[in-house]
C-alpha cells in the first residue's frame, strides 16, 4: 500500500526522534493520520531515507519534493532549538513564505499551537520511586480481590465565580506540553475532598472557610471518612491513597492511618511509598476535577451554598461506568510512566 509523500517524512522525522516503529506509529495515530504504515514499513522507510537521502519512489525525480523534505526537517530543527518561535519568525529564518511554513509546520512535520499548562518538575529521584510505585500498584489495582477496595482521595478549590485561564502565549510542537498560566482570583471559595474508586465516590465533603490542614483533615477522616467506610464494610481491606502534601504527612495523620490501616496505605515515606510530583496519575487530578468543574461552572453560580449544591449533583451523576472506564486509565497511565522510566508520558496518551 502507498503512501503519501507527508506520512514518509513524518515517519522520518519521528523515527530519528524516538527510534521506535511502535512509537511512530502511536504518534501518527495520535495525530490523526490515514493511511498509517506498518512496523515494518515504518523501517523501511526510515532505512531507505539513511541510504538515500530520500523517501520518494525511486524512479521519481526532480527537486521540488527534495526540498520540501529539506525545509520540513530546518523547520523542525528551528522549532526544536525555539519551539516558541511563531511562524513568521520561523519563515524567516528559513527563507520561505509565511503560507509555505505553516503548511509545512501543520501538514508535513505535524506541529500545532498548544496552550501552555504547568507541570510539576521531576527529579531522577522522582523517575526512580514513580517507576517502583507504578510496577507495585499495578499488582495491586490488577488483583481481582483488591476490586472496589482502593481509594484514591484528593482536595480541590472551588470558586464561586469560577476559574479563569488566561492563554497569553503558544507553543508549536508535534505534542502537547500542557503549559498554563493562571490568575487568582477574590471570590468566596470552598475547598473540596472526595476519594474515589472503581466502584464509588465517597463526599463530597467541604472544608468550610478554609483549607486543609492536619487537624481538620484528620478530623475529617475520623469523622467522616472512616465512619463510611465501616458502614460499607470496607475498612478492614480496603486500600487508602494519598500523596504527599503536608496536611496527609503529619504525625498524627500517618499514627492514625498506621492503626486503621496498617500496611494498606499509600504515602509519601510510608508502607507502600506514593511518588512525589506525580499528580497525572491519580484520577481525581486527572478526570474528577477537570471532569465536572465546567459543569458546575455551565450557569453562573450565585453563591457558595449553590455552588456546593451543584458540586454534589455533579458528583451524584457521575456512572459506575465512567468510575471503571477511569481507573482503567490509571492503569494505562501507570504502565506509561514504567515505559517512560518514570519521566512525564501524557503526551503519549
Amino acid at each position: 500500500m502507498s503512501h503519501s509523500l507527508e506520512t514518509k517524512i513524518q515517519v522520518v522525522i519521528l523515527m530519528a526522534k524516538y527510534e521506535s516503529p511502535v512509537m511512530v506509529i502511536r504518534e501518527l495515530r495520535r495525530r490523526g493520520t490515514t493511511n498509517i504504515p506498518e512496523r515494518r514499513t515504518v523501517t523501511s522507510i526510515y532505512q531507505k531515507f539513511l541510504e538515500t537521502g530520500s523517501v520518494g519512489d525511486r524512479a521519481h525525480t526532480g527537486r521540488p519534493s527534495t526540498i520540501t523534505e529539506d525545509k520540513a526537517q530546518e523547520i523542525q530543527q528551528i522549532l526544536d532549538d525555539e519551539p516558541m518561535n511563531s511562524v513568521r519568525t520561523v519563515a524567516r529564518e528559513a527563507n520561505i513564505s509565511k503560507y509555505q511554513t505553516h503548511q509545512i509546520m501543520r501538514d508535513i512535520i505535524g506541529y500545532k499551537p498548544y496552550m501552555m499548562h504547568s507541570v510539576q518538575q521531576l527529579y531522577d529521584d522522582d523517575m526512580d520511586i514513580c517507576v517502583e510505585m507504578s510496577e507495585h500498584l499495578i499488582l495491586i489495582l490488577e488483583d481481582q480481590r483488591n476490586d472496589g477496595n482502593i481509594f484514591f482521595p484528593d482536595e480541590s478549590t472551588f470558586y464561586v465565580s469560577g476559574v479563569v485561564n488566561k492563554h497569553n502565549c503558544r507553543i508549536w510542537t508535534p505534542t502537547n506540553p500542557f503549559i498554563t498560566i493562571e490568575s487568582a482570583m477574590k471570590s468566596p471559595k470552598v475547598n473540596v475532598w472526595c476519594a474515589m474508586s472503581n466502584k464509588q465516590i465517597i463526599g463530597p465533603y467541604f472544608f468550610e472557610d478554609e483549607t486543609a490542614n492536619r487537624q481538620n483533615y484528620l478530623q475529617m477522616l475520623k469523622n467522616y471518612f472512616f465512619p463510611i467506610m465501616q458502614r460499607k464494610r470496607l475498612h478492614n481491606k480496603m486500600i487508602f491513597q494519598q500523596d504527599g502534601a503536608p496536611p496527609h504527612f503529619s504525625k498524627e495523620v500517618r499514627a492514625w492511618l498506621n492503626d486503621k490501616f496498617n500496611g494498606r496505605w499509600i504515602g509519601r515515606d510510608d508502607p507502600i511509598s506514593w511518588a512525589p510530583r506525580s499528580p497525572d496519575l491519580t484520577p481525581l487530578d486527572f478526570f474528577l476535577w477537570g471532569y465536572i468543574k465546567p459543569k458546575v461552572y455551565k450557569t453562573k453560580v450565585n453563591d457558595i451554598a449553590e455552588l456546593k449544591e451543584r458540586i454534589e449533583q455533579e458528583i451524584k451523576g457521575i456512572k459506575k461506568e465512567t468510575l471503571e472506564n477511569v481507573f482503567d486509565g490509571v492503569v494505562k497511565r501507570l504502565k506509561l510512566c514504567i515505559d517512560v522510566n518514570g519521566d512525564t508520558f501524557e503526551q503519549y496518551l
